[in-house]
């Protein structure tokens, strides 16, 4: 759908009816990108569904910047100062600096931090020992002031990798202290915030930023978190400045290291239960499902196998269900001893995988389409 009049009159009045008590003060640069980067995660919403819209991110952007040209007082300028640097198409930061260089010649001059280059000076991570869930950190300078972002990513091979949190403020230490005093109450499965590359911020993050948000809410972007709305285009302009690399592939078993795997699992169940046709079959979607990128166990894996992989392939009353109920907590612990999971992390694994049981099966009938559900966040 092209843009057109009756689009640009609806933003116009969207624009318009920023209460003028709310708008920050032009010099904050963080607040006033915090704002301008709210609005366009606004109109990225509006851009991803045809049905309430439709039009390019890329030509709404250009309405944002056609709104504040037409209005020179220094909040304008602060805004399009914003977005000389947070626009996502590059049209679109082109024109913001055109727009400022129009400002300036009807006497408007832009925000002092305009032009400062924001410098990487630092990025950590934290998260939990089972590889479910990272929160990075980033710390910029620069001389109108510091930035501190920070961004939590749940990770699924076989799901999708979701935004479940982030942050914005002027100190990185204020942000990684909170971590430090959550994770210290759990070392037995939360690490404390250790440096990170930049390389491995921007690869742990853009699959995350590009693929989960609307597949995991259908299709509707309204469903997601107002903070990630709001800080989504700050956070991916930041990312410009990082090394450009891809995610790793996810990697499959091949047949030798699945068999190795399935024969080892089998072997430790010889004599512990009487193994039927349908266990066999329970565990060969076991260890394939936690063989990818692994083997591995945790407890979000085990979420997503029992949650989504198990109702896409099985109605609830056939018997690989029931088996797979059965194997399930020795599988869990067989691997995680053979992978070297360490010890203090086996009670809570344990603890999560009885209580997604309790409810093993929740689902009425096979649903090949149940991996676009949205899943609890892991923390």
């Amino acid at each position: 759908m092209a843009l057109n009049e009756e689009h640009r009159e609806e933003w116009f009045r969207i624009l318009d009816g920023y209460p003028d008590d709310q708008k920050p003060d032009p010099e904050d640069r963080l607040a006033v990108e915090t704002s301008c980067s709210g609005f366009l995660g606004n109109m990225w919403t509006r851009a991803t569904m045809p049905e309430v819209q439709g039009v390019s991110l890329a030509e709404l952007e250009l309405v944002f910047i056609q709104f504040y040209l037409g209005r020179p007082d220094p909040f304008s300028a602060a805004m399009l100062a914003a977005m000389t640097e947070l626009a996502d198409a590059p049209g679109g930061r082109r024109a913001a600096v055109k727009a400022l260089e129009r400002l300036e010649a009807l006497g408007v001059s832009p925000p002092s931090w305009y032009g400062e280059d924001m410098k990487l000076a630092e990025c950590w991570k934290a998260g939990d020992v089972y590889g479910d869930q990272l929160t990075f950190f980033c710390a910029f300078r620069a001389p109108s002031g510091d930035q501190a972002l920070s961004f939590t990513v749940d990770y699924s091979e076989y799901h999708f990798d979701m935004v479940v949190d982030c942050d914005a403020t002027d100190d990185v230490e204020r942000l990684l202290a909170l971590h430090r005093e959550r994770n210290g109450k759990s070392p037995d499965r939360l690490f404390q915030p250790v440096e990170a590359g930049p390389a491995e911020v921007f690869a742990g993050t853009r699959r995350a930023l590009d693929d989960w948000d609307l597949f995991c809410v259908e299709g509707d972007a309204r469903r997601l978190a107002p903070r990630f709305l709001m800080l989504r285009e700050l956070w991916r302009s930041r990312l410009r400045a990082f090394p450009q690399v891809e995610p790793e592939e996810v990697r499959q078993p091949t047949d030798d290291e699945l068999s190795l795997f399935a024969s080892g699992f089998l072997s430790h169940m010889l004599g512990k239960l009487m193994l039927e046709a349908a266990h066999f079959e329970a565990i060969k979607e076991l260890c394939w499902f936690h063989a990818v990128n692994g083997p591995k166990v945790s407890p979000t894996r085990a979420y997503v196998f029992l949650e989504r992989w198990m109702p896409a392939k099985f109605e609830p009353d056939d018997p690989v269900v029931e088996a797979v109920r059965e194997l399930f907590i020795p599988f869990l612990r067989w691997t995680a001893s053979a992978t070297d999971l360490d010890p203090a992390a086996w009670p809570y694994l344990k603890f999560k995988a009885e209580k997604y049981l309790g409810e093993f099966p929740a689902w009425s009938s096979k649903d090949p389409d149940v991996a676009r559900l949205p899943r609890p966040r892991s923390l």
